[in-house]
C-alpha cells in the first residue's frame, strides 16, 4: 500500500459487500450468452445444492465449480465480470457496508477485500469502491487462457485466516486492531483471528457463535 494507515478493515464479498452471491449472477449471464453450456449449467446447479446441503468438502466443491471456465480467454471472463457487476451486482452492495467503509476511511484505516471469490469479479468491485487492496482467489492461465483451476490455494476457510495474518505481518499491522466483516461459518477462523469481528447477515451457525462471543452483528 502507498501509505501507512492506523489499522485495516477486511471484507468478505458474497452476502457481505453484496447482498447476493456473485457467482449465481455470473453463471446465469454466462448461460444466457451461451458461454456456459446447459450441461455445465446443470452441473453448476448440482454442485451448488451439494454445497448448500453440506454434503461434501466445501473447498473441493468450489474448485469443481470453476471447471466451466476451462478454455475461456482470461480477458473474456474479465469482461463478463465487469459487465455483470455494472449491470446488476452494483445494485446489491449493502448500504451498511458502504457506511462502514466510509467510517473506517474517516478514521484513517485501510479497506481491503478478503474473499474466496476470484479476481475477475473482485477487481471491478475494488475499483468501484476505491478499496486499498484485494486478497482473493487467482485463476490459473496458460497463454492467457483459463485452465479451470486456481493459481495457488483457494482463499477459503483457514487459508483466509493465513492470508490475513500474512498481510498484517507484511504491512506492519496488528490483527488485534483489525476488523473482518463476514457472513458465513466458513469465515469463523479469520473472524476469531481479528480484534473486531463483525457478522453480516450471518448464517445460523455463525450467528450462534457471534451471539455467544458477543460479536457485533449487522442483520
Amino acid at each position: 500500500m502507498k501509505q501507512r494507515y492506523k489499522y485495516i478493515a477486511f471484507y468478505d464479498l458474497d452476502h457481505t459487500i453484496f447482498v447476493v452471491n456473485s457467482a449465481t449472477n455470473l453463471v446465469e449471464e454466462a448461460r444466457r450468452r451461451g458461454i456456459m453450456s446447459e450441461k455445465q449449467y446443470r452441473h453448476a446447479l448440482y454442485l451448488s445444492i451439494i454445497y448448500k446441503l453440506g454434503l461434501g468438502e466445501p473447498a473441493k466443491i468450489i474448485n469443481r465449480m470453476l471447471s466451466w471456465l476451462k478454455g475461456l480467454s482470461e480477458e473474456s471472463v474479465k469482461q463478463l465480470c465487469r459487465e455483470v457487476f455494472n449491470h446488476s451486482l452494483v445494485e446489491t452492495i449493502r448500504k451498511e457496508i458502504l457506511e462502514a467503509m466510509e467510517q473506517h476511511s474517516a478514521n484513517n484505516a485501510a479497506n481491503v477485500l478478503l474473499s474466496s471469490a476470484s479476481s475477475p469479479i473482485c477487481e471491478p468491485v475494488s475499483e468501484h469502491l476505491n478499496l486499498d487492496d484485494v486478497i482473493c482467489t487467482r485463476l490459473k492461465t496458460d497463454n492467457s487462457v483459463l485452465t479451470g483451476t486456481t493459481d495457488g490455494k483457494l482463499v477459503y476457510g483457514m487459508e483466509k485466516k493465513h492470508r490475513m495474518l500474512a498481510y498484517c505481518q507484511d504491512h506492519g499491522y496488528n490483527p488485534e486492531d483489525a476488523y473482518y466483516y463476514g457472513d458465513s461459518i466458513t469465515d469463523v477462523h479469520v473472524m476469531k483471528a481479528v480484534g473486531h469481528p463483525v457478522a453480516v447477515s450471518p448464517d445460523k451457525k455463525l450467528l450462534k457463535i457471534a451471539n455467544k462471543l458477543t460479536w457485533y452483528v449487522i442483520a
